[in-house]
């Protein structure tokens, strides 16, 4: 180990006063208390609803799906579910502790994320810039924190990083870990390859220093840890074609049909479509956008002066990082919490090794000769302290929270009224073998379909047009989703054909009242249809985000289902 590391490492620990390491750890419990009540607001994502139920079933079954279970459009073609630790997890949880669990174990693990990022340079940084550093990033990650099989990529590339710091620093039997860490994510998701991408990188820097001269490492140990993690992608249910699932779906949403997959999902949208479509000027309206770039410009100026100006000898490897996880987040706006984890880590690591050449001038402030910093320092408390009681309070009742969300987000352990679980259960509940078409914030409503319907031991089991899942839909069959409302608002006859494609029983319709209201001609030929029957509507949380649902006449029929009017969406036209 080098002099600066071993005098950052220990000389650092010991010289710090209890009372700056007091005030350091002051810094640290509100910086990470924030994280925590960012995280507590009510459950929004529609597609973790497709998740619990797989984790039901491979809990019930014992065993892992291969083949497309949920849609009736593509039924038994083979489906890659790398998720599923995730799912057998989340399952238990949501049966043991309801969704307050599932938001509280979410909350949990994102705040050990930042607490393991903050704690690799314990004391090395005064604890107002470190919150001042780690704020816009925190700010980012909450953007998109909600609970999803990524949380679980999160802690573990955050885990990554600081094994591969404690390497870098002598401690190299830590850098094992690494091997069932991979088998660990490899069955939990896709983003099982960022480890390889990180490790790649960290390897790559040890080579550099071999070939330098300028630090003693085995690189050899290093490359060997990289060959046995690549191995380690194989220890899943689906061996080589499970490791290679990334790349197939990558390809999928990536390729030529990026443009087809945003209108699908938002998220995939990357910075360069939305500066296309939004224009720069948009850049400084929506916060996200706006962190991204902002954070971009300083993190570079620290790396740029903490290799040329105080020689930080891994410039190579923080450089990957950046270029890396720089150009995810331009591609895919979901990326961007992935960003906050790696650029936030790189920046706060070259500021450690930058406050690292002062020694302990500018961490002890017994010996800092410009008392200025305590003021900032109370500024920055004041600011982290307002935070959190503002958040404390917005738990506490339940408040709708600020912000250009997609969903509007509130407050609390609960979920979103739109996920209509009585809408879903009444589908459940017609004794009849039928499938659904559940258009409601795009398939979000069709993974709550799953849930409640889809029920492979009884008769009356449903299944859905199409859902979440990109990897196990067809881009023809999701064009087709995307097209039937539109055909349907020109001529009720030809949305009907794209059913009538795939028919193999009836289809049942559950559509979103604000779509209906945004296709009029649509929804007053399904109105007045032979064809169709209204049998259930709501119009809660509001009119607009309600629901309707339509069986086919001979259905409401057979079964005497309650014919119910939907005067109130003519009525709103």
């Amino acid at each position: 180990m080098n002099q600066d590391a071993m005098m950052t490492e220990s000389g650092l620990d010991a010289g710090i006063s209890k009372a700056n390491a007091l005030r350091w750890w002051a810094f640290f419990v509100v910086s990470i208390v924030v994280v925590f009540l960012s995280g507590c607001y009510w459950m929004v994502n529609g597609d973790i609803w497709w998740h619990l139920k797989a984790g039901e079933l491979i809990r019930a079954t014992g065993t892992v799906p291969d083949v497309n279970q949920f849609t009736f459009t593509n039924p038994d073609t083979p489906w890659i579910d790398l998720h599923w630790l995730f799912q057998v997890v989340v399952s238990w949880i949501y049966d043991s502790f309801g969704t307050p669990g599932l938001v509280l174990v979410k909350s949990c693990v994102g705040t050990t994320v930042f607490a393991i990022l903050m704690l690799i340079h314990r004391y090395k940084v005064p604890g107002w810039v470190m919150g001042s550093v780690w704020a816009p990033f925190i700010s980012i990650y909450c953007g998109r924190f909600h609970v999803r099989p990524e949380m679980i990529s999160h802690l573990l590339l955050s885990l990554v990083l600081a094994i591969l710091y404690l390497h870098s620093t002598g401690k190299t039997r830590w850098i094992w870990c690494l091997i069932p860490i991979q088998i660990l994510w490899v069955n939990s998701q896709g983003l099982f390859v960022l480890q390889l991408a990180v490790l790649g990188a960290y390897a790559l820097q040890c080579q550099f220093w071999h070939w330098r001269g300028t630090k003693v490492v085995n690189s050899r140990t290093v490359w060997g840890v990289v060959a046995l993690c690549f191995v380690a992608t194989l220890a899943n249910p689906y061996g080589i074609a499970g490791a290679i699932f990334p790349l197939e779906l990558l390809g999928k949403v990536g390729g030529e049909h990026r443009e087809f997959f945003q209108l699908l999902a938002g998220e995939t949208i990357g910075m360069s479509s939305f500066l296309e479509r939004y224009g720069f000027d948009a850049v400084f309206l929506v916060q996200t956008p706006r962190l991204l770039l902002g954070t971009s410009v300083p993190v570079s100026i620290v790396l740029a002066v903490s290799s040329l100006r105080f020689k930080d000898d891994s410039w190579l490897y923080k450089t990957l990082l950046l270029f890396g996880f720089g150009y995810l987040a331009w591609n895919m706006n979901r990326n961007a919490s992935l960003y906050a984890i790696v650029w936030g880590y790189v920046g706060f690591d070259c500021l450690a090794k930058i406050f690292a050449h002062y020694k302990h001038k500018l961490v002890d402030s017994d010996s800092q000769p410009f008392p200025i910093t305590d003021f900032f320092a109370g500024i920055v408390f004041l600011f982290f302290g307002f935070t959190t009681v503002s958040l404390m309070i917005d738990v506490l009742q339940k408040a709708e929270l600020d912000g250009s969300y997609s969903l509007n987000r509130r407050a609390g352990f609960g979920e979103h009224p739109w996920y209509h679980h009585d809408a879903a259960k009444f589908i459940a509940s017609i004794e009849e073998e039928a499938n659904v078409f559940a258009f409601y914030n795009g398939t979000g409503f069709a993974g709550v379909v799953i849930y409640h319907a889809y029920r492979p031991d009884t008769p009356f089991s449903k299944r859905v047009f199409a859902d979440a899942r990109l990897e196990a839909n067809s881009i023809l069959v999701l064009d087709d989703f995307l097209a039937f409302m539109q055909l349907g608002n020109l001529d009720l006859q030809k949305a009907e054909s794209i059913l009538d494609k795939y028919h193999s029983k009836e289809t049942i319709l559950a559509i979103k009242n604000g779509d209906l209201l945004a296709h009029p001609s649509f929804m007053n030929a399904l109105i007045e249809s032979t064809r169709w029957r209204s049998v259930y509507f709501s119009d809660a949380p509001d009119l607009y985000e309600g629901i309707t649902i339509f069986v086919p006449e001979k259905m409401a029929d057979r079964l005497n289902l309650e014919i119910v009017p939907v005067t109130m969406l003519r009525m709103a036209q």
